[in-house]
């Protein structure tokens, strides 16, 4: 499995330990939070990616919550585990994202840098956004 520009692997097991303690955070708020269902499937977008990894596949995010989910999995690692540098990664999904992805980013980290209040990115969110959130990039096939 390669990166995103195809220069090196990305470190799979460290991603999905990644995916697994993020999608638990995830589901150890649910129940406290005002949003639920979105809980719900953001743990399962962890899940997900992390069933892509272990796989042997490489994370092609297909909606903006894999995007940020994926995004999330390698700011964990590279906090998590000294001697990986997975910035040019997250860069990279950054640059594809655009200001989206930074707001979101920003929304969850918010006071504190080691934990994520998965709830204040529902609350960024609100209810429309939720949708669009999950929706894949291009659904340009959708009747009206």
């Amino acid at each position: 499995m390669s990166d995103f520009d195809g220069q090196a692997p990305l470190p799979a097991e460290s991603l999905c330990t990644a995916a697994g303690a993020l999608g638990d955070r995830a589901r150890a708020v649910l129940l406290h939070s005002p949003r639920p269902v979105f809980l719900f499937y953001l743990a399962q977008t962890f899940d997900q990616l992390g069933t892509q990894l272990a796989r042997g596949l490489r994370p092609e995010p297909a909606t903006p919550a894999e995007q940020l989910c994926l995004y999330l999995m390698l700011t964990h690692v590279e906090r998590n585990c000294p001697g990986i540098d997975l910035s040019r990664d997250r860069a990279l999904l950054t640059q594809r994202a655009g200001a989206d992805l930074r707001t979101e980013f920003r929304a969850i980290t918010g006071k504190s840098g080691d934990t994520y209040d998965f709830i204040a990115l529902g609350d960024v969110l609100g209810a429309g956004g939720m949708g669009a959130f999950f929706a894949p990039f291009d659904s340009t096939d959708l009747v009206a």
